[in-house]
């Protein structure tokens, strides 16, 4: 491998997020890093934007727009929907879960991913540090 070839090794992100605040800041973050960046704050628009940006990494919000008092299948998507149509795209993607729910869901959700032989390679809490954000992106980037 050239080394221009390693330095452009992870250097596209596509953030997935129905949060559009948090999607604007990581993007920012990420500019910054040197990353191109794509965004999602629909699930329906994951699939076009995947293919035509085919990225390297992939920021994961858990979540993606659920109401506290709503069971997963009632929304008809969530991460693991995510996680089901990169199975079927057979992507390599790098993936970072995002998520404000407990430790142990994420825990348990990056497993499933593992299970389905996605690359699932971390996670971050929400609430989250931008500095924490900046040091993970300058790290895989490398």
């Amino acid at each position: 491998m050239t080394s221009e070839a390693v330095s452009h090794q992870f250097r596209k992100l596509l953030i997935v997020d129905d949060n559009k605040d948090i999607t604007d800041l990581i993007e920012e973050v990420a500019r910054v890093a040197g990353y191109d960046v794509a965004s999602v704050n629909d699930f329906r628009e994951l699939k076009a934007t995947y293919r035509n940006f085919l990225p390297d990494l992939i920021f994961l919000d858990l979540d993606l727009g659920l109401d506290s008092d709503m069971d997963m299948s009632e929304k008809g998507y969530d991460g693991l929907a995510v996680f089901n149509f990169l199975v079927e795209v057979e992507s390599r993607s790098m993936i970072v879960l995002i998520s404000g729910m407990d430790n142990e869901k994420i825990r348990l959700t990056k497993n499933i991913g593992k299970e389905m032989n996605l690359n699932v390679v971390g996670s971050f809490s929400k609430p989250f540090s931008i500095d924490r954000i900046d040091q993970l992106l300058l790290k895989l980037k490398r």
